[in-house]
């Protein structure tokens, strides 16, 4: 069986096909821009990597166990890519909690600007909802 650190390390090398390949279309883009978006709004930080960085090990618990909940409770109705959205910003939390390595540090990096460019592009654009209320 696999530990949770390989677990991690798969799901973030899937997450980093999508970082590294195409510009997200603008319904991802807008899925994950918008929830980040609303993140750190509410933390009252201008980009996705500022607010992780001051994000407290008891917020960091929260909110995975928000994303874990809510992204089951979509999975579960089929709605696939605000799970998907969920799953980029939880393995972004995860990957911060792993530095030490540095080839997750680089790709936490990666991941800190992807999600940044997601939150402009929906600070830019029409959207819909984010998908955590």
């Amino acid at each position: 069986m696999p530990s949770k650190e390989e677990i991690f390390r798969e799901r973030l090398a899937v997450i980093m096909l999508d970082v590294n390949g195409p510009p997200p279309d603008d319904q991802t883009a807008a899925l994950l821009g918008g929830l980040a978006d609303r993140i750190v709004n509410a933390a009252g930080k201008p980009t996705w990597a500022a607010f992780k960085t001051t994000l407290s090990l008891e917020d960091y618990r929260g909110l995975l166990t928000t994303f874990q909940n809510q992204g089951n409770a979509l999975a579960s109705q089929g709605a696939l890519a605000q799970v998907h959205a969920i799953e980029v910003l939880a393995c972004s939390l995860i990957a911060k909690t792993q530095a030490a390595d540095p080839a997750i540090a680089q790709d936490d990096k990666a991941l800190n600007h992807y999600i940044d460019r997601a939150i402009r592009k929906y600070r830019g654009t029409p959207a819909p909802e984010p998908v955590i209320s």
